[in-house]
């Protein structure tokens, strides 16, 4: 069911409006005639540019307060409720705190740092709103909260009690909805993330501003307490955690590789058979040049290429426990997880004599990205023979030796490629 929000004369208090999201949302609220803003930050206003902006486009009081401070947070109120003469009625806390660490490294004062601006915070808003008329009051939490994360322990827990705090507040007859997003492409804590293709393979899409813009005010439309926002429901990960039937979002896709002289018609009739096989019409179905052959010059390095994705593909297989592994499909997809990929990073390194990290792994997550990636690095298949059946094992001196021998070997390849660089040139 869909209802319209309600619109009441008074204002809004945001938390943590200065913050790459936080300011794409005051903006867009901004654009309702009459809204009145009261944002607050830790930035002082001086070196707040993002205010400047704002400001011209509506009516922003800001209040140099920290979240956490109660006192503050109801003196902010206070002034703005003399200064503007309509009540607070409506609330949207977005500050927050990310710490990115293995939950064992988290100490106590960690772990409270961490979760001091979304918990501490929303419960003093809480308590705030019980002295004003407000008909709307809106947390941002994560997808985390709802799924876990394994390096974000403090921040899953934090946007957990956000989804709880709406469910309480329900259960008081109070206003509340908790808004778990995945992420908004580069804007706040999202903005330089390295691990986007781990994220985007478990199934929480990247949002660009107008589509999560979209997104925020349909939300605000559902009487629902807690909601995902950007969790793709065919994405293994997700679909695992969903009753209602899937709805099919991906089309089907074929690439196809063609020698020079090939019968064009013959592809033709290829795909055709392949479409209807599909249950495709005629008209369901493109089919495009994505590209030329390779000039001979290039020959060599397809084939190595080739070679390095036939080898990679073996080892996914064995250590995803599959039969077959297509050169496209993502490694977390076909059912790899934290644990797997550690072991993927020992069995890759050992096949390819090459010293891939595990977010070497989490950036190329395909069979033909990192083929390209190990290519790109002079990485070449090692010879079967020359494969140890298992890790090196004993004390910290064998892995010493096991670790320098891998970069004399990296070190010689480098230097071999450098040379065939200069006779070429």
């Amino acid at each position: 069911p869909r209802t319209e929000p309600p619109a009441p004369d008074g204002f809004t208090l945001l938390t943590g409006g200065l913050g790459g999201v936080g300011t794409e949302i005051a903006a867009h609220l901004l654009r309702t005639p009459g809204t009145r803003l009261l944002v607050l930050g830790r930035t002082p206003e001086d070196e707040a540019d993002a205010l400047t902006r704002l400001r011209e486009r509506g009516e922003v009081r800001y209040a140099r307060a920290d979240v956490t401070d109660e006192a503050r947070v109801r003196a902010a109120v206070e002034a703005a409720t003399e200064a503007w003469g309509v009540p607070l009625v409506s609330v949207l806390h977005l500050a927050g705190t990310l710490v990115e660490r293995p939950v064992g490294e988290l100490d106590a004062p960690t772990w409270r740092r961490a979760l001091e601006a979304k918990v501490r915070g929303a419960w003093i808003l809480h308590r705030l709103t019980a002295d004003h008329p407000v008909t709307s009051f809106v947390t941002f939490s994560s997808v985390n909260g709802f799924f876990g994360g394994a390096m974000n322990a403090a921040y899953a827990a934090a946007n957990a009690y956000l989804d709880a705090l709406a469910g309480y507040r329900r259960g008081l007859g109070l206003p509340a909805q908790s808004l778990a997003w995945s992420m908004w492409r580069e804007r706040g804590m999202s903005r330089g993330y390295g691990l986007t293709a781990l994220t985007e393979a478990r199934g929480y899409r990247l949002l660009d501003v107008p589509a999560a813009l979209r997104s925020f005010d349909l939300a605000r439309t559902l009487d629902e307490p807690h909601l995902l926002i950007g969790a793709d429901r065919t994405a293994p990960w997700v679909r695992s955690h969903v009753v209602a039937p899937v709805r099919q979002t991906r089309r089907l896709a074929a690439r196809v590789g063609l020698r020079d002289g090939t019968d064009l018609g013959a592809l033709y009739r290829a795909v055709t058979g392949s479409a209807h096989a599909a249950g495709l019409s005629d008209e369901g179905w493109t089919l495009r040049s994505a590209g030329t052959s390779a000039r001979p010059d290039e020959t060599a390095t397809e084939d190595g290429l080739r070679r390095l994705e036939s080898r990679l593909a073996e080892v996914w297989c064995d250590v995803l426990g599959r039969d077959r592994v297509g050169l496209d499909d993502n490694f977390f997809d076909l059912g790899g997880n934290s644990l797997l990929l550690v072991t993927a990073q020992t069995a890759v390194n050992r096949a390819f004599d090459s010293e891939l990290s595990v977010v070497d792994l989490f950036a190329h997550p395909t069979v033909r990205d990192l083929a390209r990636h190990l290519s790109a690095t002079g990485a070449g298949p090692v010879p079967d023979a020359e494969v140890p059946s298992r890790p090196a094992t004993g004390d910290g001196l064998d892995r010493a030796r096991e670790q320098a021998r891998r970069q004399r070997a990296a070190r010689a390849r480098r230097t071999a490629r450098q040379g065939r660089d200069r006779g070429h040139a």
